[in-house]
This record gives C-alpha cells, sequence and structure tokens, in this order.
C-alpha cells in the first residue's frame, strides 16, 4: 500500500520510501520518515496534488511522489 491508497479518515506508518536519491533526501527533509504517523488531510477535484498531515505539519504531494512512499495501515 502507497500514500496514494490512503483514504481520508485512515491513519497510517510509513514503512518505506523508495524512489531516486534526489527524491528520497527531499521527502526526508520534509520530515517523511519511516515509522512517522501520516493521513490524507486534503484533496484537489482531480486528487492530484494531495495534502498529507504528517507529525504536526501538512505537505502536497504529487501522486507520482507519494506512490514512492509505502505505508501500513494503523491500529491506533
Amino acid at each position: 500500500m502507497t500514500l496514494t491508497d490512503v483514504t481520508k479518515k485512515q491513519t497510517c506508518r510509513i514503512r518505506a520510501i523508495s524512489g531516486p536519491d534526489a527524491l528520497r533526501q527531499r521527502l526526508t527533509a520534509l520530515g517523511v520518515m519511516r515509522g512517522q504517523k501520516v493521513r490524507l488531510s486534503a484533496s484537489t477535484l482531480w486528487g492530484n496534488p494531495r495534502t498529507y498531515a504528517i507529525g504536526r505539519q501538512q505537505i502536497c504531494l504529487r501522486n507520482e511522489d507519494a506512490c514512492m512512499v509505502e505505508v501500513e495501515p494503523c491500529d491506533d
């Protein structure tokens, strides 16, 4: 499951980040790290880009970048 599969009320935990080194470094600089909880907070009418709440910040990612972040559903 990737970030593009997350629904509005679902909370997930980041498992891994794949893709080119430049993308992984940019996402890490934005606070996207393994183990962080993430949820979808907003989406455009067309569904691209989408805004995610990670920790206490909100980041906006294109679906091309969000599909590189592997997540798993959280129980808590």
